[in-house]
């Protein structure tokens, strides 16, 4: 577990702003100064012990040292430096995720801005945890309903993909993906629509067809038709989950259920009302909460069900904290592992390879695999169904 110091890290991040040029380079001076002189010393005492030597052989040979151990004195330090800036940016992005789950928008939209200028000060756009950082932020703002602002971070996140991945990279399609998500989600169907035809016929070139991002980019096409309605490409879909990945596998339930809708919230999912089904599905939430307590798995249900109209809607930040709540709670039922823990924890392994966090996506699906084999027995469907969704994702990592 993380322990984040915020105050410290405001005080970090100031102190560096503030060392001024002018401190550095007389520090550099002194520091090379210094290094000459022990060389000096070092090398009139070997000098001493060689015959023949001038004095000027030893002043070079000083100057050297001194040169060399100032030169690696400045690398170790700008290391360090480094490696200060990165758990400064750590601690930002850790805070903005804890304000994030206890319902601090505002305030974890703005660590996230900070994180990510700290960040770009450290490297740029290519800096270490700048995707993460841009796709956190743009789940905020789309949390707070900001969408513009949401589309802006998407789009950012997409062109710096392209960039550092390249045009066909799997974060470059999941950045795509997210700026039509949102588009969507603000209601602009054939500008969302053309985005996921061009990202799902780029998946289908690079991807198979139960690739995540595959099935969000199919997902998207059909919820962006100018019509709205249940479709060929939604009952394609299940078809194609339970082929790949078995009949009683989550994913092939949840598509099953979009297929063939079984509650208002589901069926404004499928026809891409994504704020409305967020709204249903967090109302039921709230009615099985007052009505059967957290630890039941009713309520477990409707958690899943939000965490997947989250995930869907890309505040992937959100949807991961929901999946994990609902996981969470299945470990206080008794008995188990129980199918909606499962279903839970292989809506954390998608988000994981949504946020391109592949090798935590294949422990958190290894898992999956280990609760199947106790809960269903080794030869089951089921559990054959999780060992080939472990199997196709182990080598991506």
């Amino acid at each position: 577990m993380w322990v984040v110091a915020g105050a410290r890290d405001d005080v970090a991040v100031e102190e560096t702003e503030q060392f001024s040029l002018g401190r550095r380079l007389s520090r550099g001076v002194a520091m090379a100064v210094a290094m000459v002189a022990i060389g000096c010393v070092v090398v009139f005492l070997v000098g001493g012990l060689v015959e023949g030597l001038g004095w000027w052989v030893l002043v070079v040979l000083a100057a050297l040292v001194g040169g060399v151990g100032w030169l690696k004195w400045l690398q170790v330090r700008g290391a360090r430096a480094s490696r200060r800036g990165v758990d400064v940016v750590h601690g930002m992005y850790v805070d903005a995720l804890d304000r994030a789950e206890r319902g601090d928008l505002t305030g974890a939209a703005e660590r996230f801005e900070e994180a990510v200028g700290a960040c770009g000060r450290l490297g740029g756009d290519a800096g270490q945890y700048m995707m993460d950082l841009l796709q956190g932020l743009a789940s905020v703002r789309v949390a707070q309903g900001d969408l513009g602002r949401a589309v802006a971070v998407w789009q950012r996140a997409y062109e710096l993909s392209r960039v550092e991945y390249g045009d066909d990279a799997v974060p470059t399609l999941a950045a795509a993906n997210g700026v039509a998500a949102v588009l969507l989600t603000r209601g602009e169907r054939e500008a969302a629509g053309e985005r996921y035809r061009d990202t799902l016929a780029r998946c289908r070139r690079l991807l198979d067809d139960a690739h995540p991002e595959t099935v969000v980019a199919r997902n998207g096409v059909a919820r962006s038709a100018p019509t709205p309605r249940v479709g060929s490409l939604h009952q394609q879909g299940a078809e194609l989950y339970a082929r790949i990945l078995g009949p009683s596998h989550p994913d092939t339930l949840i598509a099953r259920r979009q297929a063939a809708p079984d509650g208002a919230a589901i069926s404004c999912l499928a026809i891409g009302e994504l704020d409305r089904a967020r709204a249903l599905s967090a109302e039921a939430v709230a009615d099985c909460v007052g009505r059967y307590g957290e630890a039941d798995p009713r309520t477990v249900a409707a958690l899943n069900d939000l965490a997947m109209v989250l995930r869907e809607q890309r505040d992937l930040t959100a949807a991961y904290r929901t999946y994990e709540r609902a996981a969470e709670l299945c470990g206080r039922l008794p008995g188990g592992p129980h199918a909606q823990q499962l279903a839970a924890g292989n809506g954390i392994a998608q988000v994981m390879v949504l946020q391109g966090d592949v090798a935590n996506a294949a422990t958190e699906l290894a898992a999956v695999l280990d609760g199947c084999v106790a809960r269903y027995g080794e030869q089951d469907p089921q559990t054959a169904a999780a060992r080939r969704n472990l199997d196709r994702l182990e080598p991506a990592g």
